[in-house]
């Protein structure tokens, strides 16, 4: 796990902790995140999401599984979630359909701004008027 010692470094220093600081932060030691940022130990799965927290990215990032490090899903108090309330059914192999995707809960935008659900209703009517003219059925 040598990218995640790198990472919590990495993210420790770009937010101006110190060692202490983050060990306050997550309710642990100094030598616990010494430790961990040389790679002699590593945090457990609870503490992973505790890091993620106060570092807001997602596990995957810290773990070096994405180089993204924005999370994907945060609760309603900000608190990133590992399962997030979302209808998925709109995805089907490697395509998706579009009209579950409007209804799925997901916030969808253009150009930043955010679909209101009653523009969502009308890109799904038009959405359903045209494959209803080409004679299928959603």
């Amino acid at each position: 796990m040598l990218i995640l010692g790198e990472r919590i470094r990495t993210l420790r220093i770009a937010r101006g902790w110190t060692q202490e600081e983050l060990a306050t932060k997550i309710d642990t030691t100094k030598h616990v995140i010494s430790n961990w940022e040389r790679n002699k130990g590593n945090p457990d799965p609870e503490q992973i999401t505790v890091l993620a927290n106060a570092f807001e990215v997602s596990a995957d990032y810290l773990l070096g599984l994405s180089n993204f490090p924005e999370p994907h899903f945060r609760d309603p108090f900000g608190q990133i979630s590992s399962m997030p309330a979302v209808d998925y059914t709109f995805v089907k192999g490697s395509t998706w359909d579009l009209p579950k995707l409007l209804s799925s809960g997901i916030a969808l935008t253009i150009d930043g701004n955010e679909i209101s659900p009653t523009d969502k209703k009308l890109i799904a009517a038009i959405i359903e008027t045209i494959n209803h003219t080409k004679g299928n059925s959603i």
